[in-house]
């Protein structure tokens, strides 16, 4: 289960206060409803979004955008956010999780797997 801090919470939730979607802040509100759980705010957002997002989970959407992430890694929350917000089809709630399990796994280790695939 991946899964971040209600602390590291608060620090996006600080690093987002200026951010200009709502469904960002959406989204971080909905990770602290499942105690920090992303996989379960995931399923919950892709849900909230539609069928088209009911049968792909959140390592799947983290593993489309690896090749995107990975041409311009960067550890910086928000400059990962737009680069999968970007990538992924809209809303950015669903970008939030999946950048915050990126940066869970480490940019590093998540670039390098696919080295090895």
């Amino acid at each position: 289960m991946a899964s971040i801090s209600l602390e590291e919470l608060q620090h996006y939730r600080t690093q987002l206060s200026d951010y200009p979607d709502a469904g960002a802040k959406t989204a971080l509100g909905t990770i602290e409803k499942y105690n920090g759980d992303l996989e379960a705010a995931f399923t919950e957002l892709s849900k909230q979004n539609g069928a088209q997002f009911r049968e792909v989970d959140l390592d799947e959407f983290a593993r489309k955008c690896r090749e995107t992430v990975c041409s311009q890694p960067t550890e910086d929350f928000l400059g990962l956010l737009n680069l999968v917000a970007g990538f992924l089809p809209p809303p950015v709630s669903l970008a939030v999780p999946v950048t915050l399990y990126i940066l869970k796994i480490g940019i590093r280790n998540y670039c390098q797997e696919a080295k090895s695939a």
